[in-house]
Parts: structure tokens; sequence; C-alpha cells
């Protein structure tokens, strides 16, 4: 979703209104794994109302033709989802706002339509050994919502643009690396698109065939 789907990145746009955006690079710069640091960023927006959340979320911009690019797959019969390491009160905006499928993320814990500063991470990697140990394993959730969708793993499509996404691209029968962020992400597969034009990825879907 984020960097992808959207022009921006969620938990930024969140810490700059704390003025905690030095601190989240720290943490995703530092050596703990990734559903360590999920949880330290989490402890940050504790306070943060749902509805701020969303206002957010609905305040960065799509990524240019993304709206376009999802009804061209959707046109062609994909399914599409959200496989995402942020939040799924954000994820969900999104998904309704592109009509997708689904969703996968982290869900970051309200009370009273406030956020605790605790969030339920549904991993993954634990049960196929992948070694992402990402809050979010995107391998796992491509192989569980293809299998409840019944698409073969070899017709699937997978999109990132940051290493925390290359276990899901390498997996998929077409990754796509859009605009990266990191040499990892791009060296993960032959499908790089630098130009921030979501109908690139159509094109790079669509081509496979």
């Amino acid at each position: 979703m984020d960097g992808t789907l959207l022009s921006g990145r969620l938990v930024f746009a969140l810490a700059k209104g704390l003025g905690a955006d030095d601190l989240i690079k720290s943490i995703q710069d530092g050596p703990l794994s990734g559903h360590e640091k999920t949880k330290q960023i989490a402890a940050l927006f504790a306070g943060v109302s749902k509805k701020d959340v969303e206002s957010t979320i609905e305040s960065i911009p799509l990524a240019k033709n993304c709206e376009q690019a999802i009804a061209a797959l959707q046109a062609q019969g994909f399914k599409t989802g959200i496989i995402s390491d942020s939040y799924t009160a954000a994820a969900g905006v999104v998904a309704r706002r592109l009509d997708m499928d689904f969703v996968a993320a982290n869900d970051l814990e309200f009370e009273g339509g406030i956020a605790t500063g605790r969030v339920k991470m549904p991993m993954g990697w634990e049960k196929i050994g992948c070694n992402c140990h990402l809050s979010v394993c995107k391998r796992f959730h491509l192989e569980k919502y293809a299998a409840e969708f019944g698409v073969d793993i070899k017709d699937t499509v997978a999109i990132g643009d940051t290493r925390s996404d290359v276990c899901m691209v390498r997996r998929a029968g077409t990754g796509i690396a859009f605009m990266p962020k990191d040499g990892d992400i791009a060296r993960a597969t032959p499908n790089v698109v630098r130009t921030p034009d979501m109908m690139q990825v159509v094109t790079c879907t669509l081509r496979r065939t």
C-alpha cells in the first residue's frame, strides 16, 4: 500500500503531527527484527484517534493512475487486495475506495476510538519458515489468499517497493518492484518500474501472458 498504491507512507504522515519522524526512522533503521519494530512504532501512536488514522490515510494521494490501473486489472478478472505492514484501520479505507477484495495488515488496537499503543500482528513467517520475520509475512498472505480464491501461485502478481516485500515478490508468479526504495527489492525481480505511474504495473502484468 505505502509507496505503491499511495504516494506516501502512513506512519510518517501520522508521526509528522506528533513530531516523531526521527524516532520512527531510528526504529526502522535499528537492529530489531521487523515485528519488534512494529511493536515499538505502534507504541508511539498511543492516544491517536481512529478518526485521525482514517483522515490521515485519506490525505495521502493515490499513486498516479492508481484507480485506473486497479480497475483495468479487475476488468481482466484479477482479484485485488492489500498485503501491508501498515494498519487495517488505514488499509481498509484504501481497499474500500478501490473496491478491492481483501486486506491483510496489522491491527492497531483501539479502545473507545483511541489507540492503546498495542498492535496485533498476523505474521505467518513462523508457519512457512520464511526468513522475513515481519509483522505481516507477505509471502504467507499471498499464498493464503491465492488458495482462498483458487488461484494458482504462478498466476499471482505481487507489487512492492521495499525489502519488506521481497519474500512476496519472489514468490509470486509475476513480481514487480514499483519505484524501488532499496536495492534488495530492485534485485528481487527483473520487473522494475521506475516511472511513478501505476499503469506501468498493468503493462508488466499483462505482458507476462
